[in-house]
Protein backbone atom coordinates (compact mmCIF):
# COMPACT_ATOMS: atom_id res chain seq x y z
CA UNK A 1 0.00 0.00 0.00
CA UNK A 2 1.63 3.28 -1.10
CA UNK A 3 1.97 6.16 1.34
CA UNK A 4 2.59 9.82 0.47
CA UNK A 5 3.93 11.91 3.35
CA UNK A 6 4.29 15.65 2.88
CA UNK A 7 6.47 18.24 4.59
CA UNK A 8 5.00 20.39 7.34
CA UNK A 9 2.95 23.25 5.91
CA UNK A 10 2.37 26.55 7.74
CA UNK A 11 -1.42 26.04 7.54
CA UNK A 12 -3.77 23.13 6.97
CA UNK A 13 -5.08 24.87 3.85
CA UNK A 14 -1.52 24.96 2.50
CA UNK A 15 -1.09 21.26 3.24
CA UNK A 16 -4.25 20.45 1.30
CA UNK A 17 -3.00 22.58 -1.60
CA UNK A 18 0.32 20.65 -1.64
CA UNK A 19 -1.64 17.40 -1.68
CA UNK A 20 -3.74 18.70 -4.58
CA UNK A 21 -0.62 19.48 -6.64
CA UNK A 22 0.80 16.02 -5.89
CA UNK A 23 -2.48 14.34 -6.80
CA UNK A 24 -2.89 16.10 -10.16
CA UNK A 25 0.77 15.53 -11.08
CA UNK A 26 0.52 11.84 -10.21
CA UNK A 27 -2.97 10.71 -11.21
CA UNK A 28 -4.20 13.12 -13.89
CA UNK A 29 -1.74 12.43 -16.67
CA UNK A 30 -2.87 11.66 -20.18
CA UNK A 31 -4.78 8.42 -20.36
CA UNK A 32 -8.28 7.01 -20.28
CA UNK A 33 -10.77 9.87 -19.90
CA UNK A 34 -13.12 7.77 -17.76
CA UNK A 35 -10.35 7.02 -15.24
CA UNK A 36 -9.31 10.69 -15.16
CA UNK A 37 -12.86 11.80 -14.36
CA UNK A 38 -13.24 9.13 -11.67
CA UNK A 39 -9.92 10.19 -10.08
CA UNK A 40 -10.99 13.85 -10.09
CA UNK A 41 -14.30 12.99 -8.40
CA UNK A 42 -12.46 10.95 -5.77
CA UNK A 43 -10.07 13.84 -5.10
CA UNK A 44 -12.96 16.30 -4.80
CA UNK A 45 -14.63 14.10 -2.17
CA UNK A 46 -11.36 13.68 -0.26
CA UNK A 47 -10.49 17.39 -0.33
CA UNK A 48 -14.01 18.33 0.78
CA UNK A 49 -13.79 15.94 3.71
CA UNK A 50 -10.35 17.30 4.68
CA UNK A 51 -11.59 20.90 4.65
CA UNK A 52 -14.71 20.00 6.66
CA UNK A 53 -12.68 18.11 9.29
CA UNK A 54 -10.07 20.90 9.54
CA UNK A 55 -12.82 23.46 10.09
CA UNK A 56 -14.59 21.24 12.62
CA UNK A 57 -11.35 20.71 14.57
CA UNK A 58 -10.34 24.37 14.29
CA UNK A 59 -6.95 23.61 12.73
CA UNK A 60 -7.28 25.48 9.44
CA UNK A 61 -4.58 27.98 10.43
CA UNK A 62 -2.31 25.60 12.34
CA UNK A 63 0.87 23.99 10.96
CA UNK A 64 -0.01 20.53 9.59
CA UNK A 65 1.65 17.57 7.92
CA UNK A 66 -0.51 15.27 5.77
CA UNK A 67 0.09 11.58 5.22
CA UNK A 68 -2.09 9.87 2.62
CA UNK A 69 -2.40 6.08 2.40
CA UNK A 70 -3.93 4.93 -0.88
CA UNK A 71 -4.17 2.17 -3.43
CA UNK A 72 -4.24 2.28 -7.19
CA UNK A 73 -6.10 -0.13 -9.40
CA UNK A 74 -4.65 -1.79 -12.47
CA UNK A 75 -6.11 0.97 -14.62
CA UNK A 76 -4.69 3.77 -12.41
CA UNK A 77 -7.77 4.50 -10.30
CA UNK A 78 -6.92 6.41 -7.10
CA UNK A 79 -8.51 5.02 -3.93
CA UNK A 80 -7.59 6.81 -0.68
CA UNK A 81 -7.68 4.58 2.38
CA UNK A 82 -6.66 6.91 5.17
CA UNK A 83 -5.38 10.44 5.69
CA UNK A 84 -3.47 11.38 8.82
CA UNK A 85 -3.30 15.02 9.90
CA UNK A 86 -0.39 15.81 12.22
CA UNK A 87 -1.14 19.16 13.84
CA UNK A 88 1.67 21.26 15.28
CA UNK A 89 1.64 24.34 17.45
CA UNK A 90 4.21 27.10 17.40
CA UNK A 91 5.13 28.36 20.86
CA UNK A 92 8.10 29.90 22.53
CA UNK A 93 10.44 27.58 24.40
CA UNK A 94 12.00 30.42 26.35
CA UNK A 95 14.37 33.34 25.99
CA UNK A 96 18.13 32.99 26.12
CA UNK A 97 20.50 35.96 26.38
CA UNK A 98 24.07 35.60 25.19
CA UNK A 99 26.52 38.34 26.14
CA UNK A 100 29.75 39.01 24.33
Amino acid sequence: MPVQRFRISPTCRGAIFKAKRWFYATFCKKGDQKVLEENKKTWTKLATKLVEEANKLGISDKPVRLTIEYTTGMDGVFKPLQVMLEVFEMRSLGTHTITM
